[in-house]
C-alpha cells in the first residue's frame, strides 16, 4: 500500500481519474482523457496507478471518497466485479468491470469494452463482420472471455475459441450453451481453428515479448480480417503476420478510444469531445 499512495502523492494536482493495472506506464489512456477534460472546460486530470491484484481492494477504498472515478485494465478487471456497490447489466453478464463511477458514496461498475470493441469492428471491417464465425485467440483470458461473452450475445452464428490450456475454456462452453454454435481448441488447433472462420480476434499477448509468432501466412485466406486487441506504436506481430498476407488487419487504439469515450459519458455525460480524444491519442502512438 506504501507503494500506491507514493503514486497518489505523486499524481499532477487536480487528479481525480485514473487508470488502474500492472503494467500500467504504457498506457495511453492519460493522454485522450485529459484531451477530453480540457476540451469540456472541466478541471480534472486523469493519471496512472500501478495497482497489483493484491492492492486492489485498498486502493478501491482509498479512491472511494477522493476519485470521481477510474478505469481498470488488465489483470483486474475480474477482480473488481466484486469491489463495487452496484454492477450494470452488460458488465455482469460480461463478467468483468473496467469502469468506475463513484455516485453518492457508492461505486458503480460498467464495462465500455465491448462497445469499444464493436465500434472499431465496424470501424476496421465495415458492417456485416458479425454475420460471420470468429474465431478468439486467448478465449481463456479475462479479455478473451469478455469478447466471446458479448459476441455470443450480439448473435454471432459461431464462435471459434482457442486458449493454451483448453480446460479455461469449460466456463464459457457452459455459459454460452444455447446463445451459439462454439467450437473449442487448445494450441495445436490454432491452424484449424483460422480456417473455420473468417474474423480473427487476438485477445492474448502473443509476441509482445519479442518473440516470433510462428505462425504460417497461409493459412489465411483472402476474405479473412484480423482484428488484434493489443495496440502500440509499430505493428503488433500478429498485425504484421496478417499484412504480410495481405489481410486487412487493424489493432486495438480504436477499441481503447471508443471504450474510453463511453467511459467518460458515465463520468460527465454528454457532450463527450471524441474527436479531441482521438487527435490526441492518436498523436500519442504515432498515427496523427
Amino acid at each position: 500500500m506504501n507503494r500506491f499512495l507514493e503514486q497518489v502523492r505523486s499524481l499532477e494536482p487536480g487528479t481525480s481519474l485514473a487508470v488502474l493495472g500492472d503494467p500500467i506506464a504504457h498506457s495511453l489512456s492519460p493522454v485522450m482523457h485529459d484531451a477530453a477534460l480540457a476540451a469540456r472546460g472541466l478541471a480534472h486530470r486523469y493519471g496512472r496507478l500501478r495497482v497489483s491484484e493484491t492492492e486492489l481492494a485498498e486502493a478501491f477504498r482509498y479512491l472511494h471518497d477522493r476519485f470521481l472515478g477510474w478505469n481498470l485494465t488488465l489483470p483486474l478487471k475480474l477482480a473488481a466485479v466484486n469491489l463495487v456497490d452496484e454492477i450494470d447489466a452488460e458488465a455482469r453478464w460480461l463478467n468483468a468491470i473496467n469502469t468506475v463511477v463513484c455516485r453518492q458514496g457508492r461505486l458503480a461498475g460498467f464495462n465500455t469494452d465491448s462497445a469499444g470493441l464493436h465500434r472499431a469492428l465496424d470501424e476496421a471491417f465495415g458492417a456485416g463482420w458479425n454475420l460471420a464465425p470468429v474465431t478468439i485467440i486467448g478465449a481463456g483470458g479475462g479479455a478473451g472471455s469478455s469478447a466471446a461473452r458479448y459476441l455470443a450475445r450480439i448473435g454471432v452464428p459461431e464462435l471459434v475459441l482457442v486458449n493454451r490450456t483448453p480446460e479455461k475454456l469449460e466456463p464459457l462452453r457452459a455459459a454460452l450453451a444455447g446463445l451459439t454454435n462454439l467450437r473449442l481448441h487448445g494450441w495445436d488447433g490454432l491452424p484449424r481453428a483460422v480456417a473455420e472462420s473468417r474474423l480473427l480476434i487476438n485477445a492474448s499477448s502473443l509476441g509482445l515479448d519479442g518473440a516470433p509468432l510462428g505462425w504460417d501466412p497461409g493459412w489465411l485466406q483472402s476474405d479473412h480480417r484480423v482484428f488484434d486487441m493489443v495496440y502500440r506504436r509499430d505493428p503488433t506481430p500478429v498485425v504484421a503476420w496478417a499484412r504480410s498476407r495481405g489481410t486487412v488487419a487493424a489493432d486495438g487504439l480504436a477499441m481503447l478510444l471508443y471504450q474510453g469515450a463511453a467511459a467518460f459519458r458515465h463520468w460527465f455525460g454528454e457532450p463527450v469531445p471524441e474527436a479531441e480524444m482521438r487527435r490526441a491519442l492518436y498523436a500519442a502512438a504515432g498515427r496523427a
